[in-house]
């Protein structure tokens, strides 16, 4: 009942302050109180309501397509012969034991039923959900494990290492942690590492460290990823001596993945950095400043370096959230068991629910980190102004 309360309570404070927002803004309410004019009607809120609204629209059609593709590549009956048919199965269990699986995955009745309660498991309101286990034996359904969810996000089923029923939640959110933990330190250094070095290449352009860095940066993008992940595996792992497979026990195993990722996401930064920082250099207001006899330090540290890094900033929020989504492909090569390596094994197993789940999880990740590069490009641009957008 608590949770029921606290879920309702807040769903209905975002609803009433986006009305009240909206009230502000067209004047219908507090129209000559400059202060709550100044906070509620303020530009970049109702930009970003605005933005989160076009990107729930586009989320619940991505969730439509990714529903029936997912549904016309794996019919329901099929999985239902191939999971419950045997020659000891009679037709009354086999119909029993369908449709008691349908209904426990949310599979039941027509297609469009289905992505109706589909599209309300996942509005966060509360909902209580319980496992629902058929005993062979005595014919009767057993309730267990009920539990209050705001989300949710379906079961598991027909998974290798995983209890049928188990909840898609509590499968997925260990594995993003994973993820988690390993791609944020990535992030880190390659922004740690990235960025000066772009400097320093802008700043020699055309010596040795520009040259050595532009080798590599073009080497990245002449290798094909899997090819160059390989690369750096014999590397780390067959020259250093570093564990080839990821255990969650020891931290240090993860350092193949930590520093493939590093090296590769730091090309990419520096090659940016250094592309806006050249242009900048070329720009009126830097040979104006030379005019007036400022050093080429300062000029760079404090004109170009503060202006050419603002495009990039709003990529921090992406690369961070990122993280959580893991790398496909590294953790398939490395063993790593996240959220990336999750969606290549739902995949393999034609795991419906997870492969949604995964469509979900990334889609709000993507809006949620597009929306905070818009916030942050506000806050360190002043150029950046959203006031004709509203008018």
């Amino acid at each position: 009942m608590t949770t029921y309360l606290v879920g309702y309570t807040i769903i209905g404070l975002i609803v009433l302050f986006i009305v009240f927002s909206i009230l502000v803004k067209k004047k219908i309410m507090f129209g000559n109180t400059l202060g709550m004019q100044k906070i509620f009607a303020h530009p970049l809120l109702h930009y970003s309501i605005r933005r989160i609204g076009s990107a729930l629209i586009s989320l619940l059609l991505a969730i439509m397509v990714t529903f029936f593709l997912i549904r016309a590549a794996q019919p329901v009956e099929t999985t239902c012969l191939n999971k419950f048919a045997g020659p000891h199965v009679t037709p009354e269990l086999f119909e029993l034991q369908c449709n008691a699986w349908k209904e426990e995955m949310g599979l039941s009745g027509s297609i469009f039923d289905q992505l109706i309660r589909f599209f309300y498991s996942i509005l966060p309101f509360p909902k209580t959900l319980c496992r629902t286990d058929l005993d062979v034996n005595s014919m009767q359904f057993i309730v267990s494990d009920c539990r209050v969810f705001i989300i949710d996000l379906g079961k598991v089923s027909d998974y290798p290492g995983v209890t049928n029923g188990t909840y898609v939640i509590d499968y997925m959110l260990p594995r993003m942690m994973t993820s988690f933990k390993i791609g944020i330190v990535a992030v880190v250094l390659q922004l740690a590492l990235g960025y000066p070095l772009g400097v320093f290449m802008a700043k020699y352009k055309g010596g040795i460290v520009d040259k050595i860095g532009l080798t590599y940066i073009i080497s990245i993008d002449a290798i094909p990823g899997v090819a160059y992940y390989y690369i750096w595996m014999a590397i780390l792992c067959g020259g250093l001596g570093l564990a080839y497979t990821y255990s969650s026990e020891d931290f240090s195993t993860a350092l193949p993945a930590i520093i493939t990722m590093v090296f590769t996401g730091m090309a990419g930064i520096a090659m940016w950095v250094r592309r806006f920082m050249v242009d900048e250099f070329t720009s009126d207001y830097v040979k104006f400043a030379r005019a007036k006899g400022l050093s080429e330090n300062r000029i760079m540290f404090t004109h170009v370096l503060r202006n050419a890094i603002v495009p990039l900033v709003r990529s921090i929020p992406s690369a961070v959230i990122g993280a959580l989504l893991g790398t496909y492909y590294l953790e398939n090569i490395y063993g790593i068991d996240g959220i990336g390596q999750a969606l290549l094994q739902a995949n393999n197993y034609k795991n419906a629910q997870l492969l949604q789940s995964v469509v979900i999880i990334s889609a709000i990740l993507s809006i949620i980190s597009f929306l905070l590069g818009d916030i942050v490009t506000a806050l360190v641009d002043p150029r950046v102004s959203f006031s004709s957008a509203d008018d």
